[in-house]
């Protein structure tokens, strides 16, 4: 689902978030960018965001955790660290300091008392940081490896699940008794778990990713794993209330989820490019945000899906229809078509119209999702900027290279199509015809255009018994050889093709065995 003006809103001042906290109080969207700033989203119209100026200035911070109506996170710089609150209000405090890392992971537990506190994990740390709520910082005991991945048991917060790459293995901390589980889960020395989460529907599952295009799955009941390969690198991954796992693809610009109870990858989202989607949150309504840190947006996922299954990449010339209708699907984010959903197509700009010159098409989704446009006729040369919009939903999609080019030139040239580097026997057919396509010096198919087959080596295949076949080109330009007979001798063969009054060609290649 590309990203487009019904699902993507820009922060105020190019705000890059790298990290998202819902705060159910005041129902905004709270974030934070790599350079330590706190700003909020309004995630209903008109989608406000405003961000507020720290009182600090040179530290990093890369996650925070909402606790008490207030935004925690660790700010670092070369020299220390500090844990800090940001206010609803935008009022920073700086609390205790500790040691100049940058956080892997912010997350909200209980201490052995089952007052709540902030745990973190460091880079290269083996030991967790926590923040009370007086903003006091203490460490667990050191786990002897660097840590990385943290989530805390929703039904347990005393429970906290850590990766360790290192070790190549997830294990327990419990904080009823302050220390790590003796006996964490091992995946094996090929995998090295990073983020992770927990789900419950459906079975407690464990999520980790990779530092490869892999994520891990994790069985509590029958206490195994398996690996599933994902389009790209994941960077952190999340469990959903509704028993769903998601995680962002930073490289992809991209999402990926898992349903409830799936072993499989469910689906994958496009948030444009160049996006570099970096984290999760779900407000009230149970809709998802994406926070955009390659272009300092908010990003919105529906709960359906408007996808393009054909129309683009298609061209033609001024005054004549295009090939393909445009075709998109409707689907919910399992995968199920939706019947019965009503479509716009809208074409802005001249460059083509619907039949009738409109330049709106608006259909309704059929049995399997679908939904055909009415025949586009091209008017004007360029790009075509054409959209579907599923009304019900507000969800958005482009359709991407479709464009007018100029009235049909005279033949330039011919373009390789199919048939070349072929095999046969002798005395036999070669088993694929040999086709060019006749093009104008810009590339738009030229018909009726007489092209000449040659073969070069008239000793060792023949069209028909001679050397030399001519064939017009068909309404697509295409032209396509009789069959190409080989000979009674091995080698290779040769065979020019070009159109009439034209002076660049194709040539193949093809062998006798």
């Amino acid at each position: 689902m590309p990203s487009g003006p019904g699902n993507t809103y820009d922060l105020t001042g190019n705000a890059k978030p790298v990290a998202l906290a819902y705060n159910p109080t005041d129902r905004n969207i709270w974030f934070i960018t790599a350079d330590a700033k706190i700003g909020s989203f309004t995630p209903r119209s008109p989608y406000e965001s405003k961000i507020f100026e720290p009182i600090y200035s040179g530290k990093q911070a890369e996650d925070l955790v909402l606790q008490d109506q207030g935004l925690w996170t660790y700010v670092h710089d070369n020299a220390n660290g500090h844990a800090v609150t940001c206010a609803t209000d935008g009022r920073y405090t700086l609390h205790g300091s500790g040691p100049a890392a940058a956080t892997r992971t912010v997350a909200l537990g209980s201490d052995s008392t089952g007052a709540r506190r902030v745990v973190a994990t460091l880079d290269g740390r083996g030991a967790l940081l926590f923040i009370d709520g007086e903003g006091g910082v203490s460490y667990s005991t050191d786990h002897g490896n660097p840590l990385h991945g943290l989530t805390v048991d929703s039904g347990n917060p005393q429970e906290y699940w850590v990766s360790c790459p290192d070790r190549h293995h997830v294990l327990r901390f419990d904080a009823s008794v302050g220390d790590f589980d003796l006996s964490p889960i091992d995946f094996g020395s090929q995998l090295k778990p990073q983020s992770i989460a927990l789900t419950g529907t459906g079975g407690k599952v464990l999520w980790a990713t990779t530092p490869d295009a892999r994520i891990i799955r994790y069985d509590f009941d029958t206490k195994s794993h398996k690996t599933i390969d994902i389009p790209a690198v994941a960077h952190r991954v999340y469990g959903l209330p509704d028993g769903s796992a998601w995680f962002t693809m930073p490289t992809g610009d991209a999402v990926g989820y898992f349903t409830p109870g799936a072993k499989t990858l469910t689906g994958t989202i496009s948030t444009g490019k160049g996006t570099e989607p970096s984290s999760l949150a779900v407000d009230r309504d149970g809709t998802l945000w994406i926070g955009l840190a390659g272009t300092g947006q908010m990003f919105r996922v529906s709960k359906v899906q408007l996808t393009p299954v054909s129309g683009q990449g298609q061209q033609t010339v001024v005054g004549t229809p295009f090939p393909n209708p445009l075709r998109v699907k409707a689907t919910r984010l399992d995968g199920s078509p939706v019947q019965g959903a009503t479509v716009t197509f809208t074409i802005r700009g001249d460059q083509a119209r619907f039949e009738g010159d409109k330049p709106t098409d608006t259909r309704t989704t059929s049995v399997d999702g679908t939904a055909t446009s009415a025949v586009l006729h091209a008017k004007q040369v360029g790009e075509c900027d054409i959209s579907a919009m599923w009304e019900e939903e507000s969800a958005y999609t482009r359709f991407e290279n479709i464009t007018v080019i100029p009235t049909v030139g005279p033949a330039d040239h011919t373009r390789y199509l199919s048939g070349a580097g072929q095999e046969t026997d002798r005395g036999t057919e070669f088993p694929e015809r040999l086709k060019v396509t006749v093009v104008d010096a810009n590339g738009a198919p030229v018909p009726a255009v007489d092209v000449t087959f040659r073969v070069v080596d008239d000793d060792l295949a023949s069209f028909d018994g001679g050397p030399i076949v001519v064939v017009p080109s068909d309404d697509t330009g295409v032209a396509a050889s009789p069959a190409l007979t080989a000979g009674s001798e091995a080698g290779r063969v040769r065979v020019e093709a070009w159109a009439a009054d034209t002076s660049a060609g194709t040539v193949f290649r093809e062998r006798v065995l």
